[in-house]
């Protein structure tokens, strides 16, 4: 598992989305500058652009916890899709 946090995270420092079918896509978008505020002083502060993380999940993953606990074969197929895709990568 720590193997694939870490291709994940090297791949979407570097600008690659990682798609992984059936699962969901992680990406890095741009949040724009904005004006926040110091919750202990409630002062005005400017927060710069930033980079962040994203997960978009995939339909079938969205499918999967729509369902009832019980039915676990969607879930370990999406997991083991997963598995491969990530093994045919490195």
């Amino acid at each position: 598992m720590n193997a694939f946090v870490e291709a994940i995270t090297y791949y979407i420092s570097e600008g690659t989305p990682v798609h992984i079918s059936n699962f969901g896509t992680f990406e890095v978008r741009k949040r724009a500058a904005r004006v926040s505020h110091d919750v202990h002083s409630r002062e005005k502060i400017v927060v710069g652009e930033q980079n962040i993380p994203v997960f978009r999940a995939g339909k079938a993953l969205k499918l999967a916890t729509k369902q009832e606990l019980s039915d676990e074969d969607m879930v370990i197929e999406t997991l083991s899709n997963m598995i491969l895709e990530v093994q045919q990568h490195d």
